[in-house]
């Protein structure tokens, strides 16, 4: 027991540090590039909230981790429709991650009322984006031939927004997905990118990379779905935070003082995501 109770206290020394790290990364953005790091429109930030943003956000990190084995069952669970035909809700996480990021999303959309709501995972993450983007297509295709739907609904937290992209621009996606919600996703890269390995995804989502460049080519919303950007003016993770403006989109929400894990577990977040797979058309689209 005293091991597991070490074990955990070392993963929380870390994951605090780690946090902290990037705020250091977040404030040296803001100071040199402003031009970049601050939102437009975006008004002062305050000391206190931005503080209790930096602790949500190390709690949130640190959750995350520990949630990180319940993949095991998770992904072994059998995906069960619960209403066949309905538009399913399916959940990408960000690099590095798994389905369990989503955990408390899935379930909380589920006491909601959403019942066809599934959290997915595609691995290793070093190797080629386009690949992963493959196995996003791959999960796709499974849960709507397993609901008898014809479209999906996609919130896609981090590196998942700009696999989504890729996977309806030139994967065969296209068509077969209504929204696609993003959360935290650096659309244009992400200079804290270059503190991983220069090797497969990680190389690939740095600010401005050759793959990044090509997503930003021609339609920047492609594959006929709806775009809605959720993010935060105190996202550790995406740098400068202006990346996470998707041009293009049906709508970009800013909702402030959220770190990029923390995005997952917010109620704030999580109703601005309802509100965007609930509202309707405009007239004339």
């Amino acid at each position: 027991m005293s091991l597991i109770v070490l074990l955990l206290v070392m993963v929380a020394l870390v994951t605090v540090s780690l946090t902290l790290g990037l705020y250091l990364c977040w404030y040296f953005e803001r100071r040199n590039f402003p031009e970049l790091a601050v939102l437009p429109g975006e008004p002062p930030m305050a000391l206190l909230p931005a503080v209790m943003g930096i602790l949500k956000e190390a709690l949130s990190l640190t959750l995350m981790v520990y949630s990180y084995p319940l993949r095991l069952i998770h992904d072994a669970t059998p995906a069960r429709t619960r209403h066949h035909g309905e538009v399913p809700v399916i959940l990408v996480h960000g690099y590095g991650g798994n389905s369990a990021n989503f955990l408390m999303m899935q379930w909380r959309l589920k006491w909601r009322g959403w019942s066809n709501v599934y959290s997915v995972s595609y691995t290793p993450p070093h190797i080629n984006a386009r690949k992963l983007s493959q196995q996003v297509v791959d999960h796709v295709e499974r849960i709507l031939q397993s609901t008898g739907a014809e479209k999906a609904h996609l919130v896609c937290h981090s590196m998942g927004g700009p696999l989504t992209r890729y996977a309806l621009k030139n994967l065969g996606l296209a068509g077969k997905v209504d929204r696609v919600i993003t959360l935290g996703s650096p659309h244009y890269g992400s200079r804290v990118a270059a503190l991983f390995p220069p090797l497969g995804a990680a190389a690939q989502m740095r600010y401005q990379s050759p793959f990044i460049r090509e997503l930003a080519t021609g339609e920047t919303c492609p594959g006929g779905a709806r775009y809605f950007s959720i993010f935060s003016n105190l996202d550790n993770f995406v740098l400068p935070v202006s990346t996470a403006v998707l041009h293009g989109a049906e709508e970009n929400v800013h909702v402030p003082y959220l770190g990029h894990v923390a995005l997952l577990y917010s109620t704030r977040v999580l109703d601005q995501v309802e509100r965007c797979l609930l509202k309707p058309e405009q007239s004339g689209e």
